[in-house]
């Protein structure tokens, strides 16, 4: 299957951003990087905000298939009978993430850091895609947990907490940490008796 020009540059600057941030990597590297011309580059993508934003819709569409079909294959494998499998299967998976080569921190939180204003649009499509992890752990959660919006909430700070340790202190065992404080809140909010 060949790759579009769009989606080569998608998939260089993706790379870039990366490796050097979103401010630091300006449109003319992506350009020179991916070997197109400027026409061509600016046919696509008309700003480098522009091309940030595609850069991240498409992340989001990638890592939200990967985490699902992981999160599937794990919980099945490791968590069959188990009603916590998912969400447990979902921290396996962040520990695996973290101790593989293509660990490079969140592209949201790095994207947020970079565009703080809350009103920019990058800055809300960082958002969105954290809302939307929101989402899926709630479907994640077993049936007898109490209030699981408040619940899906706390995970997700723990998440982010053990992503942003992972990526700046190198604390590659995050994952593993975060998921023995999961543990405890599963507790927290199992429905008692009545």
């Amino acid at each position: 299957m060949t790759t579009s020009r769009r989606e080569h540059l998608l998939q260089i600057a993706m790379k870039l951003f990366n490796e050097h941030g979103f401010n630091a990597t300006g449109i003319d590297k992506v350009q020179a990087a991916s070997g197109v011309s400027k026409t061509t580059m600016y046919k696509h993508f008309k700003s480098k905000d522009e091309l940030i934003q595609a850069v991240l819709e498409m992340r989001h569409q990638e890592f939200d298939q990967w985490l699902r079909n992981r999160v599937e294959a794990v919980s099945c494998e490791r968590y069959a009978d188990t009603p916590s499998g998912k969400i447990l299967a979902l921290f396996d998976i962040l520990d695996e993430w973290f101790h593989s080569e293509k660990f490079f921190g969140c592209n949201f939180i790095n994207a947020s850091a970079e565009f703080s204003n809350q009103s920019h649009p990058i800055h809300r499509l960082a958002a969105q895609h954290k809302m939307s992890m929101v989402d899926y752990i709630t479907q994640l959660l077993p049936p007898d947990i109490q209030k699981p919006d408040e619940l899906a909430k706390e995970i997700c700070l723990l998440i982010d907490g053990a992503i942003v340790s992972a990526h700046t202190a190198c604390l590659k065992e995050s994952a593993r940490r975060a998921k023995k404080i999961l543990l405890m809140l599963l507790e927290s909010y199992t429905a008692g008796p009545g």
